[in-house]
């Protein structure tokens, strides 16, 4: 497991990564990440509601309540790249983007989370304390189904 939380230099900046390398094919990975655009309350317990107010070509407008926030994120997902974009979109409390990456090294897939927000209000500072563990918890949860998938998979042949 390697993980990495770090806060930028510039105190106004919070940003955070957590990876860990997953034992499948990056297909079932990326299946995953794509599920978890439309459904994140299933990988990440804070998310209580979920819609999606717009469906683009390259990805989706979102909304969901979290933490007692209203967050909406324009969603952009580049499968060449193996990215997928989460800009905040008139955000009461952060400004800033997340990012899903998978890197493919030999067959040896990395899962990176990473946040980029800058709080802009004082109730902001206080969350900032708890999105590490959620980041972190993120990507391990993502890890278990991907995992868990794939192990069923080869099961099945």
């Amino acid at each position: 497991m390697k993980q990495l939380v770090k806060q930028c230099t510039d105190k106004s900046k919070m940003q955070i990564s957590h990876s860990e390398q997953i034992n499948s094919t990056f297909e079932t990975l990326w299946t995953l990440l794509i599920d978890k655009v439309q459904h994140p309350d299933r990988t990440i317990k804070e998310v209580t509601h979920v819609e999606i107010l717009e469906t683009y070509e390259d990805g989706i407008l979102r909304q969901m309540q979290v933490l007692g926030m209203i967050m909406k994120e324009r969603i952009t997902v580049n499968e060449q790249n193996k990215i997928i974009r989460f800009e905040l979109m008139q955000n009461s409390m952060f400004t800033g983007y997340f990012l899903n990456k998978v890197e493919d090294r030999d067959g040896k897939l990395t899962l990176i989370y990473e946040q980029n927000w800058a709080p802009i209000t004082p109730q902001a500072k206080e969350l900032e304390t708890r999105l590490p563990q959620i980041l972190i918890n993120g990507v391990q949860e993502m890890k278990e189904l991907a995992e868990k998938q794939q192990s069923n998979k080869k099961h099945q042949t």
